[in-house]
């Protein structure tokens, strides 16, 4: 049986206070699963190259074995567009890909937020998570922009977004969630929970700037990027935890334009 799951960006990071916001995006995961009587088979292709690390999979394995009592062996072929490491929710994504396509095989229904908790367990267990990624999850399971409470794993609103162009800024370098265990995100708790009631209220586009601001600052990465591409109009902000970039703009080429040499540039859209 075949899933497919998206990628997201990041409206207001949980990191700090617990909710957050995000928005689907066309990047995608495609998850192909066959069940047979033991082991795990998982093969893993991100952007054409073999990927190698399978705790994740085996992690989503391992919770749906234990929810449904089921002691199944699977096979698992994946096939990512999405860049890894890069705060553009890959995990998330083939969480929920390989969920979906394995309970499909097992002929097993259950509802969506049993589904998404399946994937944010494994995600927690695999230790791709610091908060749960509720927030990703949803975005990347529902499309459109969500609000979540990542500590209750609630999802408090889904908002259709017009499908406009995207552009994202790629560095080479990948920055792990779990190394940021020890990062004090407390000091920007307050900041950051005004960021996301603003957001919820419907200033989410600005939002998503001071968010990229205050997270970046934190994380020392250099804002020149965002100022410029917030002073050309568009909506900009870090995925996750970066190191990566977003833009939502109908002038896409503009953006290209003051970005080139920063990065990989890949162009996608909103996936509403």
């Amino acid at each position: 049986m075949i899933a497919v799951a998206h990628s997201a960006v990041t409206v207001v990071n949980a990191l700090a206070s617990w909710k957050g916001a995000a928005l689907g995006i066309n990047l995608k995961v495609k998850a192909k699963a066959e069940i047979k009587e033991e082991d795990i088979d998982v093969k893993i292709k991100v952007r054409g190259k073999d990927y190698h690390d399978l705790s994740l999979v085996k992690e989503v394995v391992k919770v749906i074995r234990e929810r449904t009592g089921m002691n199944f062996g699977v096979k698992i072929n994946i096939d990512s567009e999405i860049p890894v490491a890069k705060g553009l929710k890959s995990s998330s994504a083939v969480a929920n890909a390989v969920t979906v396509a394995i309970l499909k095989a097992l002929d097993i229904h259950l509802r969506d937020e049993e589904i998404l908790k399946i994937g944010v367990e494994a995600a927690k267990r695999a230790r791709v998570t610091l908060t749960g990624a509720y927030d990703d999850a949803c975005a990347s399971y529902f499309g459109g922009l969500v609000f979540t409470d990542n500590r209750k794993m609630s999802l408090l609103k889904r908002e259709r977004i017009s499908s406009l162009p995207v552009v994202l800024l790629v560095p080479s370098h990948k920055v792990e969630t779990y190394s940021l265990r020890h990062i004090d995100f407390s000091v920007i708790k307050d900041s950051v929970e005004r960021i996301f009631h603003m957001a919820f209220r419907g200033e989410w586009r600005y939002a998503s700037f001071l968010n990229a601001l205050a997270y970046a600052s934190l994380l020392g990465y250099d804002i020149e990027p965002i100022l410029e591409a917030y002073s050309l109009g568009a909506t900009v902000g870090l995925c996750g935890k970066g190191p990566a970039l977003f833009a939502i703009t109908e002038e896409p080429e503009m953006i290209q334009n003051v970005w080139n040499g920063m990065g990989e540039i890949i162009k996608t859209e909103v996936f509403a």
